[in-house]
């Protein structure tokens, strides 16, 4: 307790001090990155992130309140902290049905452990794998094949592969990583996806306002090619595995999986609660893989023909409306694309798939699928039945199993709620803005794209989002790199600004994404963001050099660069990484 207390003080002071030697940019002063920096401070420095989150979300109430308040300051700082903060951002519906869907599928987990699936999958894959490598090879090519949603893709191959991977004695930090590391990436390149929707909407939003007669669809796919961070790596996590090679803090934690078994580190807290109380399929039950996968089919099943479903519906809600008004005509307008790309090969016509990602309501679909995989799990371990025809599992135990996997859930959902709160946070204290105000004057021509991708790193890091590092800094980044290099520069900046906020996403502990990895593979947080900002910083200096200085200055084409930067990676890995299942190598 006295060290937490000794290390929350040092945050404490140190971000304050920091924050008042900052310089001003334009109206803004250095208190604006006082939220973050004391998020980020106080977690590493005390290991507690809810305090951190906490402590910040406080900070950001105070900055953003006047004084003139007098005795009633800390009052309308608490109404400020718990209700514009936590409960606003909390009150939307996105959050609600993502919370929902989180708690519904690591229920349906539970379950289908209870009935022998995960169990099932273990044995399958084990009577075909060698080791651990055939385990993290499935779980990076499970995370590949869930590319339509970055939330899905993490959750559902955690969770899935979480019973594998200790069977395999893969270390929770290592499948957290592979987890995290494979989910954004793949869904940030994807053409189908619920991101791209989001990307094409504000690409075009930037495209009409300079006028430069480019789609947002078309400037996505110009900028696919440079999307160096997203591709390198997905070719890291791929190497790792394919080569058996890791480096820092992952090689140790892997090196103790391996020799002792221990896939947590001793003493830390993993993210979905009391592992201890994990439940064993009861005497009888016959583990069998389709108890796994059935169900999670059915969310996958369920999200892509939801996703169909609900954007028709919009559309027929559009059509319906018989009113002349402009917004019925330009809701019509916006649902053409849905309706036209129907009629050849609508399955296969990567157009109708971006229009129905881009109509759908991405998170309701969720959370009504993985309400649907626990129907199919709870049904599957009911028809469980003995030799002698008994049942063996009772609906009051089935019901017992899915609520305590929502309940050893509470840490984690409180922690993903305070990433959201702390997201308003920032934007109410400008922590962008300021950012923006401070670098943005001093970038040279041939420098924006890589100096952009750093800037994003910053903002993404800083804020525990990545999506909102888009909103924030396309509309004047891109704009900005038109004007200095024209279009060449600005598909190459629009490129930085996604990538480099994934990046910064991946190395921010206060991120949802790498919130929910943690909970997805039971690690302990921050063992999982240590171990993974080594992979991550790695990544990122190969596409900073090798991709965008290289094609910003036109030495070669964003291909070229993505082929030397695999090479690259495949090298240092060969001769930096080292195999933690050697003896030789310890």
């Amino acid at each position: 307790m006295s060290r937490t207390f000794v290390g929350y003080i040092a945050a404490l002071f140190t971000g304050i001090a920091i924050c008042s030697l900052l310089p001003d940019a334009g109206e803004l002063d250095g208190w604006s990155l006082l939220p973050p920096l004391l998020a980020i401070s106080i977690a590493i420095a005390t290991g507690r992130l809810v305090l951190g989150l906490l402590t910040a979300i406080v900070a950001a109430a105070t900055i953003s309140i006047p004084s003139s308040y007098g005795w009633t300051l800390p009052l309308v700082v608490i109404e400020r902290a718990a209700v514009d903060f936590i409960w606003t951002p909390l009150y939307d519906s996105f959050q609600l049905y993502i919370l929902a869907f989180t708690a519904c599928l690591v229920g349906m987990v539970r379950v289908v452990a209870l009935a022998g699936g995960t169990h099932g999958i273990a044995e399958l894959l084990a009577r075909r794998a060698q080791g651990a490598s055939s385990a993290k090879l499935a779980s990076f090519l499970m995370g590949l094949a869930i590319f339509f949603d970055d939330y899905a893709n993490t959750l559902v191959v955690g969770t899935t592969m979480r019973p594998v991977a200790d069977k395999f004695r893969v270390s929770r930090e290592k499948l957290a990583y592979i987890v995290d590391s494979t989910a954004a990436p793949v869904a940030g390149i994807a053409v189908i996806s619920t991101w791209i929707g989001y990307e094409v909407g504000l690409f075009e939003e930037v495209m009409e306002d300079l006028g430069t007669g480019v789609s947002g669809y078309e400037l996505f796919f110009k900028a696919l090619p440079s999307r160096f961070y997203c591709f390198l790596s997905l070719i890291l996590v791929g190497c790792t595995v394919w080569m058996n090679r890791d480096y820092g803090p992952m090689l140790t934690a892997e090196r103790r999986a391996t020799h002792t078994g221990q896939v947590s580190r001793p003493g830390s807290n993993p993210m979905t609660g009391n592992e201890n109380s994990s439940l064993e399929t009861p005497p009888g039950v016959k583990p069998h893989w389709a108890i796994a996968a059935l169900p999670v089919g059915v969310v996958i099943f369920g999200v892509l023909t939801g996703m169909q479903i609900d954007a028709v519906i919009k559309v027929g809600d559009c059509i319906g409306s018989k009113g002349a008004q402009s917004s019925s005509i330009l809701c019509l307008w916006n649902s053409l694309d849905v309706l036209a790309s129907r009629h050849e090969f609508y399955l296969v016509n990567t157009d109708y798939w971006i229009a129905v990602f881009s109509k759908a309501d991405g998170a309701k679909v969720m959370f009504l699928s993985a309400l649907c995989g626990t129907s199919v799990a709870w049904v599957l371990a009911k028809s469980r039945r003995s030799s002698e025809g008994n049942r063996l599992l009772r609906d009051s135990l089935i019901a017992k199993t899915w609520i305590s996997g929502i309940t050893n859930f509470r840490h984690a959902l409180i922690i993903l709620v305070l990433a959201w709160a702390i997201k308003e946070a920032c934007n109410a204290v400008q922590t962008g803005s300021y950012l923006i105000s401070a670098l943005g004057s001093s970038l040279p021509p041939g420098l924006v794209p890589v100096i952009v991708f750093l800037l994003a790193s910053l903002v993404a890091f800083s804020i525990g989002t990545s999506w909102t590092t888009m909103a924030i800094l396309l509309p004047s980044m891109v704009p900005l790199a038109y004007e200095l290099g024209g279009m060449p520069i600005a598909v190459l900046t629009s490129a930085a600004v996604l990538d480099g906020a994934i990046f910064g996403d991946h190395c921010s502990p206060i991120s949802d994404t790498t919130v929910l990895s943690s909970i997805a593979a039971a690690c302990d947080h921050i063992d999982h963001v240590k171990t993974q900002i080594p992979y991550a910083v790695t990544a990122m200096t190969v596409a900073a050099l090798l991709g965008y200085v290289g094609s910003a200055y036109d030495l070669y084409s964003p291909l070229v660069g993505l082929f030397a930067g695999g090479i690259f990676i495949a090298v240092f890995l060969r001769f930096m990484g080292k195999n933690p299942e050697s003896t030789n190598s310890m």
